[in-house]
């Protein structure tokens, strides 16, 4: 009679805390096989393995290779260790063991289990079995989870690869540290982005300079195999830009958990709401500053289209109708001015489908708003950089008090470390018991904690004086810009309402941001 031999390495196995078992191996799995064909007399035609692979892994190749050899004919029993060997899927059991499998003429033994499907009566412990290692894997597809989110909220990297622009420290692989090279590529595109290039010409830029993608740069680099579906980019797009843009973890706090399978049974993915990422902040070295990231999603959110050449306008998304207050959408005309450009327009899609709906001037020439926004925008910068503006001096106060505060704190935790010596020495001269020591210690010990912790807070929150100059240098520097910059309407400017002509003028509304 013709044998198949059929050998699995469990994956399950492999993330015990053990790692797979001697006995498991693929090479005395193949070994006992051959031994039990040989006592029952077996001719054994083949040998199909899969290393690596769980149980309820349908693609497995060694597993799939098995099957088409049993639907051609090319023998007549399966010899596997275990029934889980074979499938942990309890669908497939019923499909192949009690279905398929006697229609084709094949006979099913697991060695070990003592499965044999000649043998009708124990169809019942082969369901039970198949069952019983289902559940198995579920609840080792729970516990790895549950292992898998703790290391998430204790702020452990889990990839399998670093995120591009960082490398796996080599003293600790949970943990990310700066790749210069790719960082300086990252730091590149957030400095364009914010310059106001669209998504779209930041890729044709990086591709036209031949900066590898993530994928091939860490196939490059040897982090990832060559069969990994992540070496699979062959240039950057739009989306590998736009995903860069949006992973905080670029800014220092490290952002898993976005997505998770359907089933333990499934490859496939679902996207998680943002709510549910898990969020961990300061756990390593920031490759962009945290404001600047901040100001990248401030742009993001306001869905800039790209104008000519995939130049994003510095008012795009800003702009609303004061009427209906739906965001106007920039067009170009079809005639050419004598600079040879074509005018931009923002108009108000609304009024442009139905008069009745908005009657507002569907049309506003793009260059006339931006010079207007333009003029606002310096008289309402002027205060702001001065620094003895009466209307900056609250910060200064505040930062005075903050300071005043913290030496008082420090005072009295100085005064509550004497008091604590001073207890030691009376309780070592014998004025104190025991008790009465250790009481008055732990009440003092109590309080110089709540003090602590108090310091500590007022400490870490940022200089007002530092935040101020900080602000007025950035602000100093927009305003010097002979035209309107994407990066300074999104550090200043909220939204701008387009209202109809009064008098021959268009009236708009500037919301500031600052």
């Amino acid at each position: 009679m013709r044998a198949a031999i059929y050998c699995r390495l469990s994956k399950e196995d492999e993330a015990l805390p053990d790692g797979p078992r001697e006995s498991e191996s693929i090479q005395n799995q193949r070994a006992m096989l051959l031994d039990y064909a040989r006592q029952q007399g077996y001719e054994v035609t083949g040998i199909y393995t899969d290393e690596d692979y769980s149980g309820i892994d349908r693609g497995r190749p060694g597993f799939n290779r098995l099957l088409s050899a049993a639907r051609a004919g090319e023998f007549d029993v399966i010899l596997v260790k275990t029934q889980s060997r074979f499938t942990r899927d309890m669908e497939l059991v019923e499909k192949y063991l009690h279905g398929l499998f006697p229609l084709w003429g094949i006979r099913f033994i697991a060695v070990v289990d003592h499965v044999d499907t000649a043998d009708a009566a124990g169809k019942k412990s082969r369901q039970i079995n198949g069952l019983i290692n289902e559940w198995y894997l579920e609840d080792l597809s729970a516990n790895v989870r549950s292992v898998l989110t703790h290391k998430r909220q204790a702020g452990q990297y889990i990839g399998a690869f670093a995120l591009y622009g960082y490398a796996k420290d080599p003293a600790d692989h949970n943990r990310l540290v700066i790749d210069p090279e790719a960082a300086g590529v990252v730091r590149r595109i957030f400095g364009l982005y914010l310059a106001g290039y669209g998504t779209t010409r930041i890729a044709r830029l990086l591709n036209a300079e031949g900066i590898l993608p993530p994928g091939r740069y860490r196939l490059q680099k040897g982090t990832i195999p060559y069969y990994s579906s992540e070496a699979s980019g062959q240039s950057w797009t739009k989306a590998t830009v736009h995903r860069l843009l949006t992973t905080r973890t670029y800014a220092g706090d490290l952002e898993q958990g976005r997505h998770r399978r359907v089933s333990y049974k499934s490859r496939r993915t679902v996207w998680l709401p943002r709510r549910d990422w898990i969020v961990v902040p300061h756990t390593h070295e920031a490759i962009i500053d945290p404001a600047d990231f901040q100001r990248v999603q401030q742009m993001l959110h306001g869905r800039a289209r790209s104008g000519t050449g995939g130049q994003v306008h510095p008012l795009a998304g800003k702009v609303v109708c004061g009427l209906c207050g739906r965001v106007m959408e920039q067009t170009g005309s079809g005639r050419t001015g004598k600079d040879g450009r074509r005018p931009r327009y923002f108009r108000c899609r609304t009024a442009l489908a139905d008069k009745h709906l908005c009657p507002g001037q569907p049309y506003l020439p793009a260059a006339a708003l931006e010079q207007a926004v333009l003029e606002a925008l310096r008289r309402q910068l002027g205060p702001f950089l001065h620094p003895q503006d009466p209307a900056l001096l609250p910060a200064d106060r505040e930062q005075a008090a903050r300071q005043g505060e913290c030496c008082r704190l420090r005072a009295e935790l100085a005064r509550r470390d004497a008091a604590l010596e001073s207890l030691y020495l009376d309780k070592c001269s014998g004025l104190l018991e025991e008790s009465q020591f250790l009481a008055l210690n732990r009440r003092l010990r109590q309080e110089s904690s709540r003090l602590q912790e108090r310091l500590q807070a007022l400490e870490s929150a940022p200089d007002a004086a530092a935040v101020r100059a900080a602000l007025q240098a950035r602000l100093r520097e927009a305003a010097a810009l002979p035209v309107l910059d994407r990066a300074l309407v999104s550090l200043t400017i909220r939204q701008i309402l387009v209202y109809p002509p009064d008098g021959g003028a268009r009236p708009i509304e500037i919301r500031w941001d600052f």
